[in-house]
C-alpha cells in the first residue's frame, strides 16, 4: 500500500472513531501521524473492542474500565465508560468495574511493597 492509500485509510479510521466516541482520543490522533504503526493498532483495537470473539462488548467495556481503573488512566476512563453505557452497562455495573480494578492495583501495590517489606525485616534478623 502506498503513501496515499495508506492516508486515505487513516482518514476512514479516524471518521469512525470520531463518529463512534464523538471525538478523537489523544492516542489515535498523534499515531495517526504514522500510518504503519496507526492502522495495524487500531485493527486491532476495533477487533477486540467492537468485534470480540469470545466476550461481548457489554463484557469487554467492563474490562476495559477495571483495568483503566488499576491503571489509574483516567483517560481511558473517559472513552469506556460512556461507551459501556451505550452498549447498555448500568452505572451500578461500571461502578463495580472501576472498584474491582482498582482493588487490583491496591493489591499490586501491596504485594510488591510487602515482599520487599519481608526481604528488608528478614535480613536484618
Amino acid at each position: 500500500m502506498d503513501e496515499k492509500e495508506q492516508e486515505e485509510r487513516v482518514r476512514k479510521v479516524l471518521d469512525k472513531v470520531q463518529k463512534e466516541y464523538g471525538f478523537i482520543p489523544l492516542v489515535s490522533e498523534i499515531m495517526s501521524k504514522r500510518p504503519d504503526l496507526y492502522l495495524p493498532y487500531s485493527e486491532l483495537s476495533s477487533i477486540l473492542f467492537f468485534k470480540p470473539k469470545h466476550m461481548d462488548q457489554r463484557t469487554t467495556e467492563l474490562a476495559a474500565i477495571a483495568a483503566s481503573a488499576a491503571l489509574g488512566s483516567d483517560h481511558c476512563l473517559n472513552v469506556h465508560i460512556p461507551q459501556a453505557m451505550k452498549v447498555g452497562v448500568t452505572e451500578e455495573e461500571v461502578l463495580e468495574a472501576m472498584l474491582v480494578g482498582a482493588m487490583m492495583g491496591f493489591n499490586r501495590s501491596n504485594s510488591i511493597s510487602l515482599r520487599c517489606f519481608k526481604a528488608a525485616t528478614e535480613a536484618k534478623e
